[in-house]
């Protein structure tokens, strides 16, 4: 998915690491490969141990001292290495609910780390908006370097998501469930990223468009059809759910892609051809 970076203003930018990184560093490149900065980036601080009432899906801790729900974490019990991610933190009994549960229980005493990387990318400027940018994170251990490549752009309204948490919450009531707050901030990310990966597959960028809201009822389409892949949907016929949501998930949002104000040449203006719909003709010979 491509990092927006604001053009007048700072960004924050974060990278889920592989390894526990005890040392890091960040480089912004611009379409040409050349280095625009390289920001200092900070190392995750969470190092803690679990104790006796750890189960696969509740971690006890001697510490929750920087864990916070959505925050990425590894488990290593008998050597293994296992990650998961915080959903519920209780500060008190020195708890963190996991989004899914591990597949064994770990040891007593087994460590617990963040994976977390985080950066503040400066103001690009106005002259650098433009796509093809790059975020490239290169992090060790100690024993192992790794490089990860995002990509970027430098824009000037970065895309603001059409749904949260509370949608998802609202379309499982109708269904007569419930779900942790973290799993549905989960769901809403993973229709959030799918929207944003649907416009780009259309050769548009999504922050360039007038409002983001007007994705909203796509969006909501998109909920269920995530409910539907993860065994969540009306009626109990989960596959046929799961194909008739696809389906309209994709008309609603297509319908919306090709009607929207879009400015296509990024001067922050719709204007002109921009504001007009999107159209195709077919050229037929004889």
């Amino acid at each position: 998915m491509t990092v927006e970076l604001q053009h007048d203003a700072s960004t924050p930018v974060a990278l889920t690491g592989r390894l526990v990184a005890t040392s890091a560093s960040l480089a912004v490149t611009k379409p040409d490969g050349t280095t625009l900065s390289t920001p200092t980036v900070t190392l995750p601080s969470v190092s803690t141990t679990t104790t006796s009432g750890t189960t696969a899906a509740v971690l006890e801790l001697a510490a929750v001292t920087g864990i916070s729900p959505g925050t990425p974490l590894q488990v290593t019990s008998d050597g293994v290495v296992y990650d998961c991610e915080a959903a519920v933190v209780d500060a008190t009994a020195k708890t963190v609910t996991l989004v899914t549960g591990l597949p064994v229980i770990p040891d007593v005493g087994s460590t617990v780390k963040g994976t977390k990387l985080t950066a503040t990318v400066t103001a690009p400027g106005a002259s650098n908006v433009g796509s093809n940018w790059r975020l490239v994170w290169t992090y060790s251990d100690g024993t192992t370097t790794t490089t990860e490549s995002e990509a970027a752009a430098v824009v000037r309204q970065r895309w603001l998501s059409p749904i949260g948490a509370d949608d998802v919450r609202a379309v499982l009531a109708e269904m007569q469930t419930t779900r942790s707050e973290q799993w549905c901030s989960d769901v809403a990310d993973k229709v959030d990223q799918a929207l944003r990966a649907k416009v780009e597959a259309t050769g548009r960028r999504p922050w360039a468009f007038l409002s983001p809201m007007a994705f909203v009822a796509a969006a909501r389409q998109g909920i269920r059809y995530e409910l539907a892949t993860r065994g969540i949907a009306h009626g109990g016929q989960i596959y046929e759910a799961q194909r008739e949501l696809r389906f309209a998930f994709d008309d609603n949002l297509n319908s919306v892609i090709t009607s929207l104000a879009y400015d296509k040449n990024a001067d922050g203006a719709i204007s002109g051809a921009e504001s007009r719909p999107m159209f195709s003709s077919i050229q037929a010979v004889r």
